[in-house]
Formats: C-alpha cells, structure tokens, sequence
C-alpha cells in the first residue's frame, strides 16, 4: 500500500492503534513497509511535540500516566531508577 501525506499517515497510524494488532502484524495484513511506519509515526511524534499528562499526588508514591491508550503507575523511586538510566 502506498501512503502519501501527513493527514493519511495519522489515519494510518490511528488505526493501527485501534485494530489492536502490533504494528507489525497491522503492517504485513495492509502491505504497510513497517521501517516506513516507523518513520512517519516518529516524524509525526516529533512534529505534533506530544505531552504526556502526569498526575503527581504528593500524599501518594504513585505516579500515574497514560501512553497510547496504556495505564502506567509506576512509584516515584523506580520511575527516577527507569529515568536514570535511559538518560
């Protein structure tokens, strides 16, 4: 399948999300070159600066966030382990 422009690739991209399907199982079922759904999706990203709410209780050592449509709560402690070493 060929795809052009940035308004078909976040259609694209949106439902892959929805399907429930890994990007490459979405990929290989709508002859999609999964390197170039990577690339879009990532240009995208960057393009759209995408913030990610986070819900800090101070009374609480839970920090709890949502990316793409995934509940995280994570303590405070292995969170800043987890931030520590990706930078």
């Amino acid at each position: 399948m060929i795809i052009r422009g940035k308004e078909k690739w976040k259609e694209v991209i949106e439902a892959q999300k929805q399907s429930g399907l890994t990007i490459k199982k979405y990929c290989n079922d709508n002859h999609i070159c999964i390197s170039s759904f990577y690339k879009q999706k990532a240009l995208i990203l960057e393009e759209e600066n995408i913030f990610i709410p986070v819900i800090l209780d101070k009374s609480n050592d839970v920090i709890d966030f949502d990316i793409d449509h995934h509940h995280i709560s994570c303590s405070k402690q292995n969170l800043k382990i987890l931030l520590e070493n990706l930078l």
